[in-house]
C-alpha cells in the first residue's frame, strides 16, 4: 500500500448547495480520517449561483473559490503538511452529466465565463488546451449519459457517495476497455460511505502540478474500489 492518501471528490457547504459541511470542518474530518490532502471539487452549475443570477462572472468565480480559501486557511492552521487543491465538478447546460476538472485555477475559471454554456466537445477541447485533466464523475449513475470517451482523460471508477448507486464496477470496466485513467473519491457531502475512496501515491502531492503528474504518469493506486 502506498503511503500517501488523497481525496479527489469533495464538496463544501459554502459553495455546493448539496454540501452539508463547511470547508473548515471538511478539512478537520479528512485529517482525522488519515488523509494527507484533498481536491475540493465544488459544483460549477446554475444551482451554485442561484442567488446571484445577474452577477458578473468574476463575482461568481469569487464565490466559487470561497470554500477552497477557507479550507486552505484551516489546513494551514491545523496541519501544514495537509494539501488543499482546487478542482471543480462542472455540469453543462441542458445535461445531467458531471465532470471533474483537475488542475484548475482561478485564472482559468475567470477566463471562461461561457464554460457552462459550451457543448461537451468544445468544453473538452478548452480544458485540454489549458493543460487540465477531464474526468467524468460517476458516469454510470441513473440519468447519466455516455459521451465520446476519446474526449475524456478518465472516469471515476469508484464513487463512494452512500446516497447514490454509482455502478462502480461498470465504470471501472469502461475505463479498462478504453484505456482511460481511473480515479476514486468519496464524493463527500457530509458522510463517508462504507468504503473510503481516494488515491494513494508514493510521494506527497503539494500542488496541482504534482497531482496532474501523478495521474498522467499512473504513479498512483486507487485507495478503494469495488
Amino acid at each position: 500500500m502506498l503511503p500517501y492518501l488523497y481525496e479527489t471528490h469533495v464538496h463544501s457547504s459554502e459553495v455546493s448547495r448539496c454540501g452539508h459541511v463547511g470547508a473548515a470542518d471538511v478539512v478537520r474530518r479528512y485529517i482525522d480520517a488519515g488523509y494527507n490532502g484533498l481536491v475540493l471539487t465544488d459544483h460549477i452549475n446554475h444551482s451554485t449561483f442561484r442567488n446571484m443570477p445577474d452577477a458578473p462572472w468574476d463575482e461568481k468565480v469569487t464565490h466559487f473559490l470561497e470554500g477552497w480559501r477557507r479550507a486552505c486557511e484551516t489546513a494551514a492552521a491545523l496541519c501544514a503538511d495537509f494539501s488543499v487543491l482546487l478542482g471543480a465538478e462542472l455540469r453543462l447546460d441542458g445535461a445531467d452529466n458531471d465532470y471533474l476538472l483537475f488542475g484548475v485555477d482561478a485564472a482559468f475559471l475567470r477566463a471562461h465565463p461561457d464554460l457552462m454554456q459550451m457543448e461537451f466537445a468544445q468544453m473538452a477541447d478548452c480544458v485540454h488546451d489549458a493543460g487540465l485533466l477531464l474526468v467524468q464523475a460517476h458516469p454510470f449513475r441513473e440519468d447519466m449519459t455516455i459521451v465520446d470517451w476519446k474526449k475524456l482523460d478518465g472516469v471515476e471508477a469508484f464513487n463512494g457517495n452512500p446516497g447514490h448507486e454509482s455502478n462502480n464496477p461498470i465504470a471501472e470496466a469502461w475505463a479498462e476497455r478504453h484505456g482511460l485513467l481511473k480515479t476514486s473519491g468519496n464524493d463527500y457531502h457530509g458522510d463517508f460511505g462504507e468504503k473510503l475512496g481516494g488515491i494513494r501515491t508514493d510521494e506527497p502531492i503539494r500542488d496541482n502540478a504534482a497531482l496532474l503528474d501523478a495521474l498522467k504518469s499512473g504513479r498512483y493506486e486507487l485507495a478503494q474500489k469495488e
